[in-house]
This record gives C-alpha cells, sequence and structure tokens, in this order.
C-alpha cells in the first residue's frame, strides 16, 4: 500500500494515523484522535467501504440508533472533504473538540464547525454531538482557484484525496 499523509492533517503516514483505528487494529486514545479518525474514514471511504461502519460504531450507543450506515455512505458519496483545523482542543478537562473541516458539495464550498462532545464508553471514546456553528455556502465559480490547494482552477482540478488534510 502507498504511503501518503493522513486526511486529518497530523502530519503523520495515514498507515500510521488514522488507518489503524478504522481497522478495529487499534482505538482512540483521546477525543481528539477520535474525531480526527471519523474525517479521515469519510475521506478514505471510496478506498474502505469498513469507513461507514467505522463512522456508525464510534457513535455513543445513546445516539447511534439515530443513525444509519446507508445515510453517512450517502453523505460520504454526496461531498469531498478539503480540509481538517483544531481549533480548540479541550478534550483534557471538558471531552470537546473544536473543529472546522471544509468540503466541497458540487461547486459549493460548505464549512462544518462544530463543537464535538465525547463521551468514553466502555473504555472507548466515542462520538455524543456537536452544536454546529453556521456558516453560508460559498459558490464557487469554474475559474475559481480551487480551495483543495492544488492552485488549479476549479473547473480543471481532480480534487485528489492526498489534498483532503
Amino acid at each position: 500500500m502507498a504511503s501518503f499523509l493522513c486526511y486529518c492533517g497530523s502530519g503523520k503516514a495515514f498507515i500510521s494515523c488514522c488507518d489503524p483505528l478504522i481497522c478495529g487494529v487499534a482505538f482512540a486514545q483521546t477525543p481528539e484522535q477520535l474525531m480526527r479518525s471519523r474525517y479521515s474514514a469519510y475521506c478514505h471511504h471510496d478506498k474502505n467501504p469498513q469507513c461507514y461502519d467505522y463512522i456508525l460504531q464510534t457513535y455513543h450507543s445513546k445516539v447511534r440508533p439515530e443513525h444509519s450506515q446507508s445515510d453517512i455512505a450517502d453523505f460520504a458519496k454526496a461531498v469531498r472533504f478539503i480540509r481538517l483545523k483544531i481549533l480548540d482542543d479541550a478534550s483534557l478537562t471538558t471531552n470537546q473538540v473544536h473543529f472546522v473541516a471544509t468540503y466541497l458539495v458540487g461547486d459549493k464550498l460548505e464549512v462544518l464547525d462544530e463543537v464535538s462532545d465525547f463521551e468514553l464508553e466502555q473504555g472507548h471514546w466515542m462520538y455524543c454531538s456537536g452544536v454546529l456553528i453556521k456558516h453560508p455556502s460559498m459558490k464557487l465559480s469554474r475559474n475559481d482557484v480551487c480551495p483543495c490547494g492544488s492552485g488549479v482552477k476549479f473547473k480543471k482540478c481532480q480534487h485528489p484525496l492526498q489534498a483532503c488534510n
């Protein structure tokens, strides 16, 4: 398997960062690590269908029934995540992580700005809920520079997954 930087922006190789969590070989040691791995699972879903199950199974059991693998798959297939930025990791004291994930839906740039809550369940960190901070969508024109960081015009960019960090 070719080595590439992890989608989560940690600067580590995917195979030694989020992939072991997604594959069930390791467990997140912190809420931030879980949040990063869930983001990476959304980015990596087209290479590993196990990503959908990982996202579903990392919901806390009290909220898991509100979600389905098919809803997760539909959302993952409809968007192209571009970048993850951690704004505040207060997880050591409050079990919260404030992050911003940007993604494309067609020709619109969307911002997912969330303060997420995590809880330990049977010794493992689980995602419980989040408070979203609204941002307007931004329509991209064909001649705009693609927000993925490639430097290429939006109309010519292929949005490589490796740019999603």
